[in-house]
């Protein structure tokens, strides 16, 4: 069972949609630079579609905010790291976001191939 601190996800057909995965710990407390930061959410965004019985390799679309632009490159690095191969299409945007330690927040949606 995941921590309550964990993102929403809903599963319509064969696709699965989440919500707002940020680099929370067990505790759920968000801490590191943003390479820390985006493996904490990607290891997050794991869990959450493991509910699902997916990966991140069902992952077909990202959306991922960065709080600085200057980021980008560093959040691509693990990014690039964490899905080796498969590239889903992705969307990046720099915002400003709620959580005031958070560097990055992921939405993703999953599909289930079976």
């Amino acid at each position: 069972m995941k921590p309550p601190h964990l993102t929403s996800s809903m599963a319509v057909g064969a696709a699965v949609y989440t919500s707002g995965v940020l680099a929370r710990d067990e505790q759920g407390r968000i801490s590191g630079d943003i390479r820390r930061q985006t493996r904490r959410a990607l290891s997050n965004l794991q869990r959450v579609l493991a509910d699902h019985d997916l990966t991140l390799a069902d992952v077909v679309k990202a959306t991922v905010w960065l709080r600085r632009a200057s980021d980008a490159a560093a959040f691509n690095e693990v990014y690039a790291a964490m899905f080796g191969t498969h590239r889903p299409c992705r969307s990046t945007v720099v915002s400003a976001l709620v959580a005031p330690e958070a560097l990055i927040e992921i939405d993703a949606v999953a599909y289930a191939r079976n």
